[in-house]
């Protein structure tokens, strides 16, 4: 009977795997673009793919303790807000991750039924809003090594499948190959591999709790480590100065990983707050003074995190990372609470502050997705006001951003702009900067190729030796950046072909090679190739411009001829001899 039952479960968890790679093969071969067509995909792939995830986690469990009822809101919830997304943020492809922005519409949701699931899985029957603690950490635990488990059996599989396309490859047999590497196979094998991975987990539940134990065995012996450099850090910090925690410009997420991953490795030693601590006394002190320190810790990359913001504005990574901060904080606040209250029990305040930390995770992951809290809006708002602050600027403002990175919210406050501009301002310098900027940002396909057009354009001009050449487009210019000009350069115009047009000659200090631009035939200016310095060095630059100025130069015909051969021709590269 036992039997039976394990092959109708696995059965229910193979077809949810198959429902959920259809589903995700289907949005990947025809996401639409219409807003109510986007927002009722987004929509279906978390119904679908969390919604699912969450039903094999819960499989079997739904009617103790009327599961059931909890499930359906814990599932509605994430495809609500992603279909609200969904209804922002207009991107090529679901699955699209352009910067993080991209990845909000399915992984913050996956956040939130990770978090939401255990509670569910933890309802105390007695009780109708009372959940085991103990339960609620086991299980919290359990489900994140049971999607490592799916994600290591997916792993081998594909292992296989690599293995399996390349032996018959080399038989001259692809078809094989081209099946394996077709869009259809990779989502739905996926899925219903990942899903037979979860069943597995489920059936040999002794193998998971073994596992678990693996992993608090190893927090025991990492935590002092992090007690460690907690209290070495904060020891050197008033002889080092902030300046060169500052200097790093990735202080907050250095210090973010730090503070988690002692809260993440202390909550595995103190487990659920009813086992014995397994630490001498010296070992547990050093560790709750540790543990004080991470409001510091928090702070110090909220200061770090607000002075990135002053200096370039909101993007969404910084408002994530602005939440991560906030958790972090209220994470170290909660450690100095249980720390304080010396309970008999090494810890256990940790018992009273997890789950409503969890929540409020939760409700944070929520109210990110309401339109006025998002980090779309929220970014696109701030990236706005500081277009229109005379006081900063062009290189700390980011007009690419509201087109090609923040959305429905974005090009909201880019078409805003544009009609502001068509009106008179106190400003007119701004006003003319801005409406230059616009019609570079109307020529860029693509964020980094307006932030080219932009860095040329407010890059200073190089200076000329001699007469200077008229550059309309801007063609000449944005060839001499791509050279990398970084110490100081000058350019001179010779014909060095004898057409009648002169080539340009980029000249930057005391150089062994001279890039030359040319002109095209369409138009414009592209580089062309490089002269060698031979048979000496040039003279200084300030020489080398004053012989440049006075003409005492020559054009000397190169040493081989080109070879023609049926109407083409073999020619020697630039700076041959």
């Amino acid at each position: 009977m036992q039997k039976v039952i394990e092959q109708r479960t696995l059965a229910v968890f193979m077809s949810l795997g198959l429902l959920q790679g259809l589903t995700l093969w289907l949005a990947s071969e025809s996401w639409p673009h219409g807003m109510l067509w986007r927002t009722l995909f987004s929509a279906l792939i978390v119904l679908v793919v969390v919604g699912g995830w969450q039903l094999q986690m819960l499989w079997g469990q739904l009617r103790e303790a009327e599961r059931w009822k909890l499930l359906l809101p814990a599932v509605l919830l994430p495809a609500v807000l992603a279909a609200w997304l969904g209804a922002q943020f207009d991107q090529p492809r679901w699955y699209y991750f352009d910067e993080t922005t991209g990845t909000l519409l399915l992984w913050s949701q996956l956040a939130l039924a990770y978090i939401l699931t255990p509670f569910i899985q933890a309802r105390d029957a007695a009780h109708r809003w009372r959940f085991d603690y103990s339960a609620l950490y086991r299980n919290a635990w359990n489900n994140g090594l049971l999607l490592f488990m799916a994600l290591v059996m997916l792993g081998v599989f594909w292992l296989l499948i690599w293995l399996w396309s390349g032996l018959f490859s080399m038989l001259g047999v692809d078809q094989f190959k081209r099946f394996f590497e077709s869009s259809g196979f990779a989502w739905v094998a996926s899925a219903t591999v990942a899903a037979v991975g979860l069943h597995i987990g489920r059936e040999r539940g002794q193998v998971i709790d073994a596992l678990r134990n693996v992993l608090q065995a190893m927090c025991r012996f990492l935590l002092p480590l992090t007690v460690v450099i907690l209290l070495l850090f904060v020891v050197f910090l008033p002889f080092t100065g902030l300046a060169p925690l500052w200097a790093t410009r990735h202080a907050t997420p250095i210090l973010l990983t730090l503070v988690f991953a002692h809260v993440a490795l202390l909550n595995g030693v103190v487990q659920d707050g009813l086992q014995t601590a397994h630490y001498p006394r010296p070992l547990r002190l050093l560790a709750d003074a540790s543990s004080l320190c991470l409001p510091l810790l928090a702070g110090l990359a909220m200061h770090a995190l607000w002075l990135r913001i002053d200096q370039y504005g909101l993007t969404p990574d910084r408002v994530l990372a602005a939440l991560l901060a906030l958790v972090a904080m209220v994470h170290g606040l909660a450690l100095v609470r249980a720390v304080l209250r010396r309970d008999p029990a090494w810890l256990s305040g940790l018992r009273q502050s997890n789950p409503p930390l969890a929540l409020l995770v939760a409700c944070l992951l929520v109210l990110m997705h309401v339109p006025a809290l998002s980090p779309l809006q929220l970014s696109a708002a701030n990236q706005y006001q500081r277009l229109l602050d005379a006081s900063l600027p062009a290189e700390r403002t980011d007009l690419g951003a509201l087109r090609f990175q923040l959305g429905e919210p974005g090009r909201r406050y880019l078409q805003a702009l544009r009609e502001a501009l068509d009106e008179p301002w106190e400003d007119e310098a701004l006003r003319t900067r801005l409406k230059g900027d616009l019609q570079r940002l109307d020529r860029a396909d693509h964020y980094w190729a307006w932030k080219r057009e932009q860095e040329v354009a407010t890059a200073p001009p190089v200076p000329w030796i001699g007469e200077a050449i008229a550059d309309e487009d801007g063609s000449l210019a944005r060839t001499v950046s791509s050279q990398g000009c970084v110490d100081e350069c000058r350019l001179f115009a010779a014909d060095l072909d004898r057409d009648g047009q002169s080539e340009v000659l980029l000249l930057r200090g005391e150089p062994k090679v001279v890039p030359v631009m040319g002109r095209v035939a369409a138009g414009g200016w592209r580089w062309l190739g490089q002269l060698r310095v031979t048979g000496g060095a040039l003279p200084a630059s300030a020489a080398l411009g004053e012989l440049l100025e006075r003409g005492e130069f020559e054009l000397v015909a190169p040493r081989f001829k080109a070879i023609e051969i049926g109407g083409v021709r073999l020619e020697p590269a630039i700076g041959e001899p």
